[in-house]
């Protein structure tokens, strides 16, 4: 499967996943065309003399008809399969039914839909208008910014992409998917002080992951600094021996230091622990230009589109954090 489809897989199932509470944010916020929110009297005027000044509650809007709401819910969704199936087409009606007073959710559905069609610019800009300005609560609207940003990096515009992410994480500033993706964005970008930055906090989050030790690594190791790689991946291997990116990444190590056979066995026992995945199809072509008369492990499968440095840069992404030294943890 290509990255762009297991980007697109990876938003939709966020779509699946939280728009249900964006859908019920709108309909607690806006009534649906043709109907009119009652609104709580609230008083008005001085208060009688000599009584507590009381603040009267806020006006609640009224939810509107269940049935405005199923018609709303069931219009989305068929926007959606529209998007699967036939993207051009969904791209029309999203903009129709955006016409028609479809709110958030036809910008939604279309930049779904121009996702689908190959529009990656098109679908990151309007999931960025949502974030910034959708009937939502901030968690939704930080996931639509993460979503920008994802399909920002994959198009290649990596400065669209760290802004992207930068406005969820104003949102969810301690959310650890978050730093960790724009650690990846800042390191694809050679910016590895920052990844570095962005990854010493998601390990104080999350001390109990062996994924942000391995990014962090290769962060060391693109800044030149082995020992702090090395420290990095010897902690990821104690939270977790079968991490094949540590083995990756710890083979990338030792053929740096000059060490080819060494590289050779962590490279082999990345292969080992999976071998039917793109880590170890990476390890197997470092083990292919080692040039050793060995003939490389066979990985049943082939690199695939994404991340693929010649030294086979950790899976996740390209590799992680900028100049400059961050504590290490």
């Amino acid at each position: 499967m290509s990255r762009s489809a297991t980007v697109l897989g990876v938003l939709l199932a966020l779509v699946v996943a939280g728009f249900g509470l964006w859908l019920t944010a709108e309909d607690d916020a806006t009534p649906a065309p043709g109907e009119v929110a009652e609104m709580a009297p609230s008083p008005t005027g001085p208060a009688e003399a000599g009584s507590p000044l009381i603040a009267p509650d806020p006006p609640v809007p009224s939810a509107p008809p269940a049935s405005a709401s199923a018609e709303r819910d069931e219009a989305y969704d068929r926007c959606m399969a529209l998007a699967i199936a036939n993207p051009e087409s969904a791209v029309r009606e999203a903009r129709a039914w955006r016409a028609a007073g479809g709110g958030d959710a036809a910008r939604h559905c279309e930049a779904m839909a121009r996702l689908r069609s190959g529009d990656g610019s098109g679908a990151a800009g309007l999931l960025e208008e949502l974030g910034r300005d959708a009937l939502a609560p901030a968690d939704v609207r930080a996931a639509l910014f993460a979503q920008a940003a994802q399909i920002w990096l994959e198009v290649g515009d990596l400065t669209r992409a760290y802004a992207a992410v930068t406005l969820a994480l104003a949102l969810r500033p301690d959310d650890p998917e978050l730093l960790t993706d724009r650690a990846v964005i800042a390191a694809s970008a050679g910016r590895f002080q920052e990844a570095i930055d962005d990854l010493t906090r998601v390990i104080d989050l999350r001390p109990f992951l062996a994924e942000p030790y391995v990014l962090r690594a290769t962060a060391w190791r693109q800044l030149g600094q082995p020992a702090l790689a090395r420290d990095d991946i010897a902690r990821a291997l104690a939270r977790n021996p079968v991490n094949q990116e540590a083995w990756l990444e710890s083979g990338n190590l030792r053929r740096a230091g000059g060490d080819a056979r060494g590289a050779r066995q962590d490279w082999e026992q990345a292969i080992r622990i999976a071998p039917e995945t793109t880590t170890a199809a990476l390890a197997a072509e470092n083990i292919s230009r080692l040039g050793s008369p060995a003939e490389a492990p066979r990985a049943a499968s082939q690199p695939s589109e994404g991340p693929g440095s010649p030294a086979g840069a950790a899976p996740t992404a390209p590799a992680p954090p900028a100049p400059g030294e961050a504590p290490r943890r």
